[in-house]
């Protein structure tokens, strides 16, 4: 008899997957590590937050896994809950297991704890690839009813394999969301067939965002698991280009499909309605894509930048101060890009002897509050491996004015969480190849498009006057169902809850905020740049996460 993987709890999915009896769970129940935020709230905890981590055997070799609970907030990364995900990760650089796995089930960021949430989800994805680039595999298995959506679906394509059931589904956005964004006709949460034919795992898998597909069942999860347990992609520059010029690819030969019926009439596939039909292994064969060239090309950038840039002028402003008036960054529709030229400055403390008296540094940012789709994130990931490439070891500076992940149907088809992960990929590699990565919020930095910029930097800070946030208190009222009067009173003392860079700042996912002599804040803030992710024990220190450090600790340096 098969045992649905969607219909298992997380401690039932873990109990088939792993070998009999092997699991040894971490900080379990009974340590009672809950969350701060939720009582506040008047919300019942989870004595696990809703994610079960630990040690266990799979096929007899030791593996770190986490599952996650989606009927406890639907999954939803907070700050406890995201701790536990970065101490495994941690944890795994340290005892060297065979591989991590993640039984992925979750909507993304916890809205109930929605600032700390959207910085956990960087700080899983900077642990993860820290550990892809140990050559640590970590595969990711989606099979649960509330698929991985958010931030797990941007955490999902940053691991080396991902598994999924027919059922399962992995996308950014939910329908739900894209349909309130921009109405029905845009995408109808209510047509369950097209939701499945757009963020389904038979899609996902004809797309080739999903390595293995197979039926509703945990048995099959685990074959599959101990079938890819070695596979392991090198964090390197030869990957990361080749996931480009498949993205590249992509973009080329579907950008103008309506629906997955479409791309997979142009995958060969002679009825393409029959698809949903079929038992996960009777997909038919894949048709391979062509490799094409990159779909941003220099010549066209540079024609049409400078009469942009003239016209941005709190842009032109913010980039003279940043690095006088003769750089050579240029604006080409929403995306910023160019090398900024650093000069000496006489009031530099400890001033970088490796580096010469002017300092290039590669720019790349976004503006009029950009909605991060497809193109987008592709442009801003080759900015950063042509950075790589052709300039090694060169500081790269994030300049973010986002609104978030561009909420559109196409975008959720070809797949955006990828090309979004991608760019955070992206400057890991940098970062791992020596890089100094520091971002700037000069106007506005929402949710997912923040996630894989700003919060991916070295370090990252702020203007005074930006605006951070993942959602207005008002909306957050009305997904969470708290009164908004209660969240507005609960925001003065809790950052967590409401928007603004001095939340960000109090809970560490904001350095520091530069209120005068840019040129200055910049080199000092590169000088100070190093790579290991502090921003939890930030947070603890200035009060705004005080359980996130502590918890990651824990499970890191744990003896068993």
């Amino acid at each position: 008899m098969n045992l649905s993987f969607a219909e298992a709890t997380a401690r039932e999915r873990l109990a088939q997957l792993l070998d009999a009896d092997s699991f040894y769970e971490i900080l379990g129940p009974s340590e009672r590590v809950v969350s701060p935020h939720l009582a506040l709230l008047g919300l019942p905890a989870a004595f696990d937050d809703g994610v079960v981590i630990g040690e266990g055997l799979l096929n007899h070799k030791a593996v770190l896994i986490a599952a996650q609970e989606g009927e406890f907030m639907g999954g939803g990364v907070g700050e406890v809950h995201g701790a536990k995900l970065v101490g495994l990760l941690q944890r795994a650089l340290r005892v060297k297991p065979a591989a991590v796995l993640v039984l992925a089930e979750s909507g993304g960021v916890r809205l109930h704890e929605a600032n700390a949430g959207l910085i956990a989800v960087s700080e899983v994805m900077r642990a993860l690839l820290a550990v892809r680039a140990a050559g640590i595999p970590v595969l990711m298995l989606i099979g649960g009813s509330n698929g991985c959506f958010g931030g797990m679906g941007l955490i999902a394509r940053c691991a080396d394999t991902v598994i999924m059931s027919d059922v399962g589904r992995l996308a950014m956005s939910g329908p739900e969301v894209i349909e309130s964004a921009n109405g029905v006709e845009e995408f109808d949460s209510r047509d369950r067939a097209l939701v499945w034919r757009t963020t389904g795992g038979k899609h996902r898998y004809l797309m080739g965002d999903c390595d293995v597909l197979l039926e509703d069942d945990l048995a099959a999860f685990r074959a599959a698991a101990i079938a890819t347990l070695h596979r392991s992609l090198p964090l390197n520059l030869a990957t990361m280009e080749a996931e480009h010029e498949l993205l590249t690819a992509r973009l080329n030969d579907y950008s103008d499909c309506q629906d997955a019926l479409d791309i997979w009439q142009r995958l060969g596939i002679v009825n393409p309605a029959s698809v949903t039909d079929l038992e996960a292994n009777a997909l038919p064969p894949l048709k391979a894509s062509a490799i094409l060239p990159s779909v941003i090309r220099t010549s066209e950038v540079a024609i049409s930048a400078t009469l942009e840039l003239q016209k941005n002028q709190p842009l032109k402003t913010l980039l003279a101060a940043l690095f006088g008036e003769a750089h050579g960054i240029t604006v080409a529709g929403d995306l910023i890009s160019g090398t900024g030229i650093m000069a000496p400055h006489e009031t530099l403390a400890n001033p970088l002897e490796a580096q010469p008296s002017t300092t290039p540094a590669t720019v790349i940012g976004t503006t009029h509050h950009a909605a991060i789709g497809v193109e987008l994130a592709l442009a801003q990931a080759q900015q950063v491996l042509q950075t790589v490439r052709h300039h090694p070891k060169r500081a790269i500076v994030l300049l973010i004015d986002t609104q978030g992940q561009r909420l559109r149907h196409r975008d959720e088809l070809l797949g955006i969480n990828r090309y979004m992960a991608h760019m955070g990929c992206c400057l890991e590699l940098a970062r791992q190849q020596g890089h100094r990565i520091i971002a700037l919020v000069y106007d506005q930095a929402l949710s997912g498009g923040f996630i894989t910029s700003g919060l991916m930097a070295d370090a990252c800070y702020a203007l005074p006057q930006a605006e951070i946030r993942v959602m207005r208190l008002p909306a957050m009222a009305r997904v969470t169902k708290i009164d908004e009067a209660r969240l507005t009173e609960l925001s003065k003392s809790n950052p967590v809850f409401a928007p603004g860079v001095e939340n960000f700042v109090a809970m560490g996912g904001i350095q520091s905020l530069w209120r005068d002599d840019l040129q200055n804040c910049l080199r000092q803030a590169l000088a100070e740049a190093t790579s290991p992710d502090d921003r939890a024990q930030l947070g603890a220190a200035r009060g705004g996460r005080a359980l996130a450090a502590g918890v990651a600790q824990r499970i890191q340096n744990l003896s068993l």
